[in-house]
């Protein structure tokens, strides 16, 4: 059974939606539909799935930040695939120098905080001319997508390999030791520490409030260890 279905290409780059992600595309648009109390069933829906859209539109940006910036230090991306957890870019080949691991790292993020801000502007806009419900709808709408990008950037930059903050880290670790190797390590075990560490917490938390985003907490960090890991362990396999 095919779990990743191909969107087509964008520059060049092959856009993949894995099945999962549909889970979470009607997750967001149940929980926007819940604000739009002022509107009709119907209306209330069509507009959290836009804004739906919108958000996941957003991190197909990001991840295009990701890509673009990797092409200008000729490091090409396979492709870039949604999938429950957000997006990925799957880049050919590691960065050749530190510097451009930092500024392929940091492009998504950069972009991200941006999407934020413009879309807290639209945010205000409504707020300021548009009194109807709708407009009301929107600005909920717009505030949802300006958090949910502020979140995405912030988050990433967590120091975390492979996130974006993890491999700004291996960079910095790069610089200093002349070594990538060893660099990929360090920034792994750190990666991988700072996921199990919020595993743990997550589910303290959620024994003791019984709040199920604990559980989501949980199951992102165990994601981001085992990714982590993944690519521990392939740095510690000898070349050859």
């Amino acid at each position: 059974m095919v779990s990743t279905y191909s969107l087509g290409r964008l520059f060049r780059i092959r856009v993949g939606l894995h099945i999962s992600w549909v889970v979470l595309f009607a997750f967001v648009t149940w929980t926007l539909a819940q604000a739009f109390s002022d509107l009709t069933p119907l209306v209330a829906a069509a507009l959290a799935a836009l804004c739906a859209m919108l958000l996941f539109a957003s991190v197909v940006v990001h991840e295009f930040a990701h890509a673009l910036v990797a092409r200008r230090f000729d490091v090409q991306t396979q492709g870039i695939t949604l999938f429950i957890f957000g997006g990925v870019a799957t880049l050919e080949n590691e960065p050749p120098t530190p510097r451009a691991e930092v500024a392929i790292a940091l492009a998504g993020p950069v972009v991200s905080g941006a999407i934020a801000l413009a879309a807290a502007g639209a945010m205000a806009v409504c707020d300021r001319f548009d009194a109807t419900p709708l407009g009301a709808g929107a600005a909920i709408g717009f505030a949802y997508v300006a958090v949910a990008n502020a979140v995405l950037a912030v988050f990433n930059l967590i120091p975390a390999f492979p996130m974006d903050g993890g491999r700004v880290l291996r960079a910095l670790l790069w610089m200093r030791t002349r070594d990538r190797r060893a660099a990929t390590i360090a920034a792994a075990l750190v990666g991988v520490t700072l996921a199990v560490c919020a595993v743990v917490a997550s589910l303290v938390m959620l024994g003791s409030t019984h709040a199920w985003p604990y559980a989501w907490y949980a199951t992102l960090g165990g994601f981001i260890a085992w990714s982590g890991w993944t690519h521990l362990r392939t740095a510690r396999t000898p070349a050859g």
